[in-house]
């Protein structure tokens, strides 16, 4: 039983996805127009972490949840690209998605959501710097957290998880390995490549990483081509943001439609996964081909280091 009834699948989705691009609308009428994208961004990941919630411990789980997002997106926004700092962060993005990946349960997709943050923070701070960029995340996360505490339905049975057991399980050091050599590689070839995005390959890349070489393999089929259309429609998104209401408008209908599909229909919900995450930037540059053809082809490499990655890990046990 919720809090409060939305009527229904299509009201709830909407109202969520008013709820996170409402920062960003204040922020306009304000003149922060900066701030008010970076807590939508934030409002963003928070409203989308969520298929279901458990039905007790909803506000610690949405508090952790909030928190870790932001700190993840607070430590990318305070590298610089190239960085020792810079690596290291993506070493600990890696290992977190990892462990989240591992373990399952309700902290799974905000803990990939949050690596996911932590690469498309870096070098996205605005004039204010790094702690008002900071704050506006946190702001807007903790906002979409009372939406999504009234809103996500409650599970009736929690989600699959499973036992972490690195020091015994050679499965999982080689998924451990894996990520991090995709976020290794990927980061370093991100600091030569052009573009406002660049740390979309790498964050491609872990996108589609999974413990057992045939569910990266099925991940990589049935994203693969959502998420490289999705990049292609973020581009075009952005090259909207000289006309603000506009671009967030269509934001706002994306976040509606993910909402509606769910996150088991993987190819569509990973279009919009990725054309709303990369719609939101701070410095778009290039003209809207450009920032499209920039998009694509740092999808389509991000997943190539997956591919290659493949051989590293381990085959699913048979039943």
């Amino acid at each position: 039983m919720r809090l409060i009834d939305f009527g229904g699948k299509g009201r709830s989705a909407a109202i969520m996805a008013l709820a996170i691009i409402a920062p960003w609308v204040a922020g306009m009428a304000a003149g922060e127009t900066a701030h008010g994208m970076v807590a939508s961004f934030g409002a963003y990941l928070l409203g989308v972490s969520f298929p279901r919630l458990p039905p007790s411990g909803r506000v610690p789980l949405l508090l952790v949840s909030a928190i870790a997002i932001s700190l993840f997106a607070t430590l990318g926004a305070s590298v610089s690209l190239g960085s020792g700092l810079f690596f290291a962060g993506a070493v600990i993005a890696a290992l977190a998605q990892c462990l989240g990946e591992l373990k399952g349960g309700y902290l799974r997709l905000p803990i990939a959501l949050g690596a996911l943050a932590y690469f498309l923070s870096v070098g996205q701070v605005p004039a204010a710097g790094i702690p008002a960029y900071g704050l506006s995340f946190l702001a807007g996360t903790l906002w979409a957290g009372i939406f999504v505490s009234l809103a996500i339905p409650l599970a009736v049975s929690p989600p699959e998880s499973g036992r972490l057991a690195l020091a015994t399980d050679s499965g999982q050091r080689r998924f451990a390995a894996g990520m991090v050599g995709v976020a290794l590689a990927g980061s370093g070839i991100a600091c030569f490549l052009p573009g406002s995005h660049p740390c979309w390959l790498p964050a491609a890349g872990l996108r589609v990483m999974k413990p057992t070489r045939q569910q990266t393999l099925y991940r990589m089929k049935a994203r693969g081509l959502g998420t490289t259309l999705g990049a292609a429609a973020g581009g075009l998104i952005l090259g909207l943001s000289p006309i603000p209401w506009l671009h967030a408008a269509l934001v706002g209908g994306l976040v509606f439609t993910m909402l509606m599909i769910g996150a088991k229909k993987y190819a569509p919900w990973s279009f919009c996964l990725t054309a709303i995450a990369l719609a939101f930037n701070l410095q778009a540059d290039g003209s809207v081909l450009e920032i499209t053809a920039n998009r694509v082809l740092l999808t389509i490499g991000g997943i190539a280091l997956a591919a290659l990655i493949l051989p590293l890990l381990a085959n699913a046990r048979k039943s």
